[in-house]
């Protein structure tokens, strides 16, 4: 490995993919200054030997260990305690040696660049522990003063022409240290700044693009809202107009009605004409709900009641309805199937329970709970024997079995001297 290599390892030392630009740029800037003072400690290292001078011999290799050190715990992503090391180093390095060596050696100077130091070692946003960190370095630099007041010449009391040269070098030193860091803090800053840059072209680009795809997307919406208040508007419209063509098939029923003598022919001509009644009501009020697909059970049950006992009245007859109806709405596959068959329900009590007698009551009960829906029919007719033949294939009873099926649901009849009822249960 040659000398670069070494340099550039040492100086990535702790550098990895996942850490923020700003924390990768501080922590090279670490290395690269325990790196130089490292060397600057060489220098030192090797004075102290040549002059036989056993106590700073012994301070200077301890203080470029933990210049070292520093670097290990970077590589070994110690982080905090790299910085502590640094801090704690430099501090007590100029300390010592200041007072070993007097301020005329220059050494002092080397307090210049603690602020740079302390921005290198720690975040910038934490303001306290960087004022607290910076204060240990104006008291060390005022205790240095203080002592170099009362030892004039140091403890080591070098010739004037070594302090001379030893001030030069810790002036060249710390110059070079300063420099390093400035440097640091103005490409930081430059690159941080490209960052932004780049970054604010990449977001006024992303707004740009978020932009067109608003405006697309608000487009479609109005067009997707106009097409479906267009095909509302359809869909009622033919509501309206199968409403209209079943009026027009029940009007023409209604005059063939005036022409038949029949009373078998005119008996399933006004089954016809309930039937597409029950149907001529649902769309009705299909056209007249908003949603268009779902009917609201309780009242067109209450028309449906409506239009059959007006169709069946006779002078002295009275039929009372009770209903206990939830709730409910229904959507067009379901609620033809149940109007139909609650139509042909009527229907047959009118004409088979209550043909005998002057008073009725059909009681009509439609709950919803948790498996689904169920339907409770009742009269208070005679009753009837469903399960024979004659009864199982009249034309009524398999209307009601087809509609029970087109509602998958089961159904069941009781029939006895109190009436008969019919339940319905269908998801």
């Amino acid at each position: 490995m040659n000398a670069f290599n070494l340099i550039s390892t040492v100086i990535y030392s702790g550098v990895n993919e996942r850490h923020p630009h700003s924390f990768a740029d501080k922590l090279k800037s670490r290395n690269r200054l325990a790196f130089i003072c490292t060397g600057i400690g060489v220098l030192y290292f090797v004075y102290f030997l040549k002059s036989s001078q056993p106590l700073p011999f012994i301070c200077i290799n301890l203080a470029t260990t933990f210049f070292i050190a520093t670097i290990i715990l970077n590589h070994l992503e110690r982080y905090k305690v790299s910085s502590a090391i640094l801090i704690i180093n430099t501090n007590l390095s100029v300390l010592f040696f200041s007072t070993y060596m007097g301020l005329n050696s220059g050494i002092h100077l080397y307090l210049l660049t603690s602020p740079l130091i302390v921005l290198t070692a720690y975040d910038t946003k934490n303001v306290k522990l960087i004022s607290l960190i910076m204060s240990t370095y104006v008291f060390n630099y005022i205790l240095i003063s203080a002592i170099d007041h009362y030892l004039t010449h140091g403890l080591l009391n070098l010739p004037a022409d070594i302090l001379y040269w030893f001030y030069v070098m810790n002036f060249i030193g710390s110059l070079f240290i300063l420099i390093v860091l400035s440097f640091h803090f103005l490409a930081h800053n430059n690159k941080t700044y490209e960052l932004l840059r780049l970054k604010n072209n990449e977001l006024f680009v992303r707004q740009f693009e978020l932009d067109i795809e608003n405006k697309i997307r608000k487009d479609a919406e109005t067009s997707a809202t106009e097409a479906l208040a267009e095909k509302e508007l359809l869909l009622s419209e033919i509501h309206h107009r199968v409403k209209n063509n079943l009026a027009v098939v029940s009007g023409l029923l209604e005059l063939h009605t005036m022409h038949v003598t029949d009373s078998a022919v005119l008996k399933v001509v006004k089954e016809s004409q309930n039937r597409i009644k029950s149907i001529a009501i649902l769309h009705e009020m299909l056209y007249e709900n908003k949603s268009l697909k779902e009917v609201e059970i309780r009242d067109y049950v209450g028309q449906l009641l409506i239009y059959v006992s007006n169709c069946y009245t006779i002078t002295g007859r009275e039929i009372k309805f009770k209903t206990n109806i939830d709730q409910i709405t229904l959507e067009m596959p379901k609620a033809m199937p149940f109007g139909l068959l609650l139509n042909e329900l009527t229907t047959n009590s009118y004409k088979h329970a209550f043909n005998q007698t002057r008073h009725g009551i059909i009681s009509i009960e439609f709950k919803k709970n948790e498996s689904g829906h169920r339907l409770i029919y009742k009269d208070s007719g005679p009753g009837f024997p469903y399960f024979t033949d004659i009864n199982r294939n009249s034309l009524g009873l398999m209307l009601i079995e087809t509609f029970s099926k087109q509602l998958d649901g089961e159904y069941s009849f009781l029939s006895d001297e109190q009436g008969m009822t019919f339940i319905i249960t269908f998801s």
